[in-house]
């Protein structure tokens, strides 16, 4: 005798022990597919989250990484990360009601020292903590960097790289990105 379970609950019940297994923290309905997890720091998720790769994991894998013992992402209720990377070495932090487009990485340090000397010694590349407020769009392709803090009700256009900071309730788009719009309640 076969099972027929449903696609849906299979990854939702994979998610979840995946999840565990990596010491994630995560709330009520969370649901997603094909997630890549590391960590060695802390990954907290709230509540209502979906964590997909899109479509279906090829091109863009939806990732959770933290690079540090001390390392801390957050991510806040109701978001949904569509193919989105997180590369995370100080803080990276989410609020509420946030959206990322397929293939948008958000990266809170260097990656790697470009001296070699350095690198032997093995040191911590430059990094600095992102905070992304509440209701936040982020178009596709779009990248985020160390130190950027982007306001509540902000869109990021896609294929824009963000450099700077983001005053709350504008559009941003461009490389580097640059304010295009003040938004209206």
């Amino acid at each position: 005798m076969m099972l027929n379970i449903p696609a849906k609950l299979f990854y939702r019940i994979g998610l979840r022990l995946k999840l565990k297994a990596y010491g994630v923290k995560y709330g009520n309905r969370i649901k997603g597919n094909r997630v890549v997890v590391k960590n060695i720091g802390q990954i907290i998720i709230g509540n209502n989250v979906s964590l997909k790769s899109f479509p279906d994991g090829e091109p863009y894998r939806t990732g959770l990484q933290t690079h540090c013992e001390d390392a801390v992402i957050r991510i806040g209720d109701n978001c949904n990360l569509n193919g989105t990377m997180i590369h995370c070495r100080t803080k990276v932090t989410i609020g509420r009601f946030c959206m990322f487009g397929p293939g948008t990485k958000i990266v809170d340090n260097d990656s790697h020292r470009i001296s070699i000397d350095v690198i032997e010694r093995r040191k911590t590349p430059n990094s600095a903590p992102i905070i992304i407020g509440d209701n936040v769009w982020v178009g596709m392709n779009a990248l985020i960097l160390k130190g950027v803090e982007i306001g509540e009700n902000a869109i990021v256009a896609a294929y824009s790289v963000v450099t700077k900071n983001v005053p709350e309730n504008t559009l941003v788009a461009g490389n580097p990105a640059k304010i295009l719009k003040t938004l209206t309640k």
